[in-house]
């Protein structure tokens, strides 16, 4: 590889969400609240073998966000307080153990009601950074905490799951033009973990997503939404920067990146914000509502020692520790942050 190396195993990206819950004693809550780790299972996946393992629908097992697969994530996840066996306020349970994919439970606190999707404060981001070059590396040298601003694209994570075609807003965009077969034919092909139950259905291709958790559709849905908005974004480089700018490639997706923090600010002048759908999949129709994405993003970096790289000869890594608003995308930042001149 050439260029800078993220998520080169998973302990070299560690992602902790803030979440503030309002609390109440066992005896009132309706809700139980618990801490969910795991590495190598997106959230999704990880609500429906939580759902299997305790006897639930996977809808009665709320979240505030989603975590990827590829790093060890840390996040709040809610269910029925009586849910769960008999256990002490210090339980713990581990739900799946096989080398770099596991996932565990342990007792975060007692609540009156489910979590939410939009509600996360954001996340906190230890992240190593491997293959860097002899120029990254003195770049970042000496740097105690370093403050940038960087375009608010979707990541490619958003498109697809790792080493699988980035096509997730295929299936959003045919699900909302009601084409069901290619919808399902697309998500068959994604490698998604719904990917083998959407091969093997043999209905009617729109039952296959009616049956669906309705946060699943409403994840491709968003997906859609996603690549849409990334469109609206590069427009407004191409009219914000001129020339300070430059296209880059990431897992087969075209960006377009600026060349400075300078330059990323002429976005934010020209444009806070660019407007977006969300959708919510309600009785197996897509309901929309018009929002508005921030188009930059500031964070504050602190920079750990520049080391040599055992993974790979002659170049270097360092680790980087941040926080970024609900929806932003480290390696986006990340990888931004390194393509300044």
């Amino acid at each position: 590889m050439t260029g800078p190396v993220l998520k080169y195993q998973p302990a070299d990206f560690v992602v902790r969400e803030s979440l503030l819950v309002p609390m109440t004693d066992r005896d009132s809550a309706e809700q139980r609240y618990l801490l969910l780790r795991k590495c190598g299972f997106t959230t999704m996946e990880a609500v429906r073998l939580i759902a299997d393992r305790f006897g639930l629908l996977s809808t009665e097992i709320s979240y505030g966000g989603l975590k990827d697969e590829d790093g060890i994530t840390e996040q709040l996840i809610a269910m029925p307080s009586h849910s769960l066996p008999p256990a002490t306020e210090v339980g713990r349970w581990v739900i799946s153990a096989d080398g770099d994919r596991w996932m565990e439970l342990q007792h975060y606190g007692w609540g009156c009601d489910p979590l939410q999707i939009g509600r996360l404060e954001g996340n906190g981001f230890r992240v190593v950074v491997r293959n860097l070059t002899s120029d990254s590396a003195d770049r970042l040298s000496g740097e105690r905490k370093l403050t940038t601003f960087f375009l608010n694209y979707y990541d490619t994570q958003r498109f697809g799951v790792p080493g699988g075609p980035k096509r997730t807003h295929l299936v959003g965009e045919a699900i909302l033009d009601g084409r069901w077969a290619v919808a399902l034919r697309e998500l068959s092909g994604l490698r998604a973990p719904e990917s083998a139950s959407a091969s093997a259905w043999s209905g009617d291709p729109k039952d296959y997503f009616a049956n669906l958790d309705p946060r699943t559709t409403s994840f491709y849905l968003a997906a859609h939404s996603s690549a849409q908005w990334n469109k609206l974004m590069v427009a407004q480089v191409d009219e914000s920067c001129g020339t300070e700018q430059e296209t880059v490639t990431v897992d087969g997706i075209d960006y377009r990146y600026v060349t400075s923090p300078k330059a990323t600010t002429r976005v934010l002048a020209d444009s806070v914000m660019l407007p977006f759908t969300k959708y919510r999949f309600v009785e197996g129709v897509p309901v929309s509502s018009a929002s508005q994405r921030t188009t930059v993003v500031q964070t504050a970096v602190s920079v750990g020692q520049i080391a040599e790289d055992p993974a790979h000869n002659g170049r270097f890594c360092v680790e980087l520790r941040f926080f970024l608003p609900s929806g932003c995308y480290a390696t986006a930042a990340i990888r931004q942050l390194l393509f300044y001149r």
